[in-house]
């Protein structure tokens, strides 16, 4: 089955007749986050223009040299190649993009401090859900360094003490922490998936136990409790106020 890729120039493919194909991304931008943030949009683009490609037909791809804005595209070649737009070949405008994946700098305090930040909204009622917006959340924080890729391949314990430090409610938190100094699971301290895998197991039980909790807690009192507890206690106030009448 033949891909689409903006490299392919060999393939002789028409646009196909769908009634709407995906529309490429349009790159405007100024900064690295803006470059990755367009990549990132193409890759999703060309997956699905890939989606379409069948033994008989085929979708076009739009090269990423032609989704750039004319005036954007004139003054990064002007800055960047010093050269006229039109003899910057394709491989050229991918490398160019693919530059803003590097890290530039990389200080770890400055992430530890944007990190604490970071917390495991509740309002979910799935663990799944809750590990799932954690992590992206963390993902997001990670991209804003551009450090995703690089953390995750070396700083993976880093990774899941920030994971731990944001857990919710405190009362889980600390269940995790305290887990987490048994001998068994000091493998999850250095692998952030098999740590959110085994969170999210350890989630589901405290959830269960916290409805459970909650329910019996919110259950009302046997008929006449009430009143012979009340009785009890108008009897011990009673004796108090006589106690202090005598007194």
């Amino acid at each position: 089955m033949p891909t689409a890729s903006p490299l392919a120039g060999q393939l002789q493919q028409r646009v196909s007749a769908a009634p709407a194909l995906p529309q490429p991304p349009r790159f405007e931008g100024r900064t690295m986050q803006d470059r990755r943030n367009f990549m990132r949009g193409y890759e999703t683009y060309l997956t699905a223009i890939n989606a379409l490609q069948t033994q008989w037909s085929g979708a076009f791809a739009m090269p990423v040299g032609a989704c750039i804005e004319s005036k954007t595209k004139r003054m990064i070649a002007r800055y960047e190649f010093n050269c006229s737009p039109e003899r910057i070949s394709e491989e050229q405008w991918i490398t160019y993009f693919k530059q803003a994946n590097e890290p530039s700098h990389v200080d770890y305090a400055v992430v530890d401090e944007a990190m604490k930040q970071l917390r495991m909204h509740t309002k979910w009622p799935e663990p799944e859900s809750r590990m799932m917006n954690l992590q992206a959340d963390l993902e997001a924080i990670l991209d804003r360094f551009n450090l995703a890729e690089l953390a995750f391949e070396h700083e993976q314990r880093r990774l899941v003490r920030y994971l731990t430090n944001a857990l919710e409610p405190a009362s889980f938190r600390s269940v995790v922490a305290t887990r987490l100094t048994l001998q068994e699971n000091k493998k999850f301290k250095n692998e952030v998936v098999p740590f959110c895998t085994w969170v999210k197991v350890l989630l589901k039980e405290f959830m269960t136990w916290e409805q459970a909790a909650n329910s019996v807690s919110s259950t009302p009192a046997p008929h006449g409790s009430t009143p012979s507890s009340s009785g009890r206690r108008g009897g011990r106030g009673g004796a108090s106020n006589s106690a202090n009448g005598g007194g």
